[in-house]
C-alpha cells in the first residue's frame, strides 16, 4: 500500500481531488472493497492531509466505501413525493443520522432528488438500486437484513 500512495502523492494527489480519488479507489481495491480506517489515516497522514478533508472528500464519492459506511441509503426527497419527509425523518430519528452523515448501522444517508418512480413510492436506494413502496417498519427490516 505504501508503493501506491508514494506514486500517487508523486502525481500531486495531495493538491489533486482526481489523483486522491483514485488513489481512494485503488486502495479501496487492495482492501477487498471496503477501506478501512486505518488505511485512511495513513493515507491522510502520508498526503499531510486532515483527516476531516479527506471525510469531506469520501462523503462527495459513496461508491468509495469505508468500514463505518459499508452501504449508502438515499431517500427519495423529491418535491412530488408525498412521504419525503417522513422516511427521511424516520431515518434521522431512527439511526441518529443527518445527510452526508454515517449511522452506526454502517451506512451513509443521503437526501436523493426524484427517483422517478412516484407511483410505486415512497422510494430509496440501497447501494444504488432503487427499492419501492417503503415505508418505516419495511425501512428498519431491510436494514437490520442488509448486515
Amino acid at each position: 500500500m505504501q508503493e501506491i500512495i508514494e506514486a500517487y502523492r508523486a502525481r500531486g494527489a495531495a493538491r489533486d481531488q482526481n489523483e486522491l480519488v483514485q488513489l481512494l479507489r485503488e486502495a479501496q481495491v487492495v482492501y477487498g472493497g471496503v477501506l478501512p480506517q486505518t488505511a485512511l489515516d495513513d493515507i491522510a497522514a502520508a498526503l499531510g492531509l486532515k483527516r476531516t478533508f479527506l471525510d469531506a472528500v469520501l462523503k462527495r464519492y459513496p461508491s468509495i466505501q469505508t468500514e463505518a459506511a459499508r452501504h449508502t441509503l438515499a431517500v427519495c426527497c423529491g418535491k412530488n413525493c408525498a412521504k419525503r419527509d417522513a422516511l427521511a425523518d424516520f431515518v434521522r430519528e431512527e439511526y441518529g443520522v443527518q445527510p452526508g452523515g454515517v449511522a452506526k448501522a454502517g451506512f451513509r444517508f443521503q437526501a436523493a432528488g426524484c427517483m422517478k418512480n412516484c407511483g410505486k413510492g415512497p422510494c430509496i436506494k440501497w447501494d444504488g438500486e432503487i427499492h419501492t413502496g417503503m415505508t418505516a417498519e419495511k425501512m428498519r427490516q431491510f436494514i437490520a437484513g442488509q448486515k
